[in-house]
């Protein structure tokens, strides 16, 4: 009778082990800082969660998505109905405006692992601002008054952004003005509220711009449409591409060949107009095209007489020197000329000389 009575308490033991779950509930997923101040130090806030189940459950691991933020986990097990408490700490030290973190929870018990969101906005201090974002643009701060978007296919596209941070106390609403029609912003607009960032994409589409080579341009940006706009300078290098020519297109294709590579002017009188010429001479079968001749030096001045040359044919390139505009009076100048020749597509030549006075 006591061994049934034994066996019967076992497999009642037993039943209730099978049928006990772990289960835990989140009192919040969510880790929110709100605004926190830079000049505070590191921020803490906490994430809880219930154990719902009927048997204890322990928190093997925790994770975060990079080194600002940290978290620390009990180490003791969790029992049934009692809540447990993970600290979350976020360093905001040079790091102003939005942020968006993950804390990932790994526990014992089949309990499944928990991914949970942290996030908040940092007032950033005036030395952080100063620095991540120089430019100062009234009630907003920018990463950058330069968009360089480097070589651009003449056939495609290239894109660079510019970052905006909201030093106000208000929402704004950043507005684009005079974009070149071959640059586009997205997104259109967007609100930004205090404190936050946003990022403007900027696309410079090669194949809308008229030129060829260095290409300088400007746009505005504001705050508002009643703020003051700053101006942001975009430069891009337009380039052929000659990556479908074949075999054949290249054995026909036309071979650009100047008569000097340096112009030397030698001793030239300061107060008088200077003029040389060089020849492009198109050495390759099919027909050469000039897509552009210019400098971007002061002082010099360049045209060329024709735009397309026959085989066996040149054109003139004339290169005119004001010495009065010249930065240091000394000559030392260049000039890009870019023609259809895959080979050299973009040539410089050398303008040098000395004033008679120096």
């Amino acid at each position: 009778m006591k061994k049934m009575t034994l066996l019967a308490g076992i497999l009642l033991a037993a039943a209730a082990t099978a049928g006990a779950e772990a289960r835990i509930q989140w009192v919040d997923p969510v880790c929110d800082f709100g605004a926190i101040a830079e000049a505070d130090g590191v921020a803490e806030r906490q994430l809880q969660f219930v154990n719902t189940g009927d048997v204890p459950v322990s928190v093997t691991g925790v994770r975060t998505s990079c080194g600002c933020t940290t978290a620390s986990v009990p180490l003791d097990p969790v029992n049934p109905g009692d809540t447990a408490t993970i600290i979350v700490q976020y360093d905001p030290t040079s790091r102003p405006g939005k942020f968006e973190k993950k804390v990932t929870v790994t526990f014992s018990d089949d309990v499944p692992r928990a991914s949970l969101r942290v996030c908040g906005v940092v007032i950033g201090t005036a030395k952080t601002l100063q620095t991540r974002y120089p430019v100062d643009a009234g009630e907003m701060r920018l990463h950058a008054s330069l968009v360089p978007f480097g070589d651009v296919k003449k056939g495609s596209a290239k894109s660079d952004f510019l970052e905006v941070y909201n030093a106000s106390h208000d929402t704004i609403t950043p507005v684009w003005s005079s974009l070149p029609d071959y640059v586009t912003v997205a997104p259109a607009e967007t609100s930004v509220p205090p404190g936050q960032q946003a990022v403007y994409n900027l696309m410079f589409s090669g194949y809308r711009c008229p030129l060829y080579g260095l290409v300088t341009d400007s746009a505005y940006i504001a705050a508002s449409p009643d703020a003051k706009p700053v101006r942001i300078d975009l430069v891009g290098v337009v380039t052929e591409d000659f990556s479908q020519l074949k075999p054949d297109d290249l054995d026909k294709a036309p071979v650009a060949a100047l008569s000097d590579d340096r112009i030397d002017f030698g001793t030239f009188d300061p107060k008088s107009t200077l003029t040389r010429t060089f020849t492009i001479t198109n050495k390759g079968k099919n027909p050469l095209l000039v897509r552009r001749v210019y400098t971007v030096d002061k002082g010099i001045e360049v045209s060329v007489d024709k735009d397309k040359i026959k085989k066996g044919a040149h054109a003139t390139v004339t290169v005119k020197v004001d010495p009065s505009a010249l930065d240091s009076g000394i000559l030392n100048g260049r000039v890009t000329v870019i023609t259809n020749d895959p080979e050299r597509s973009n040539i410089t030549v050398r303008a040098v000389g000395l004033p008679s006075d120096f």
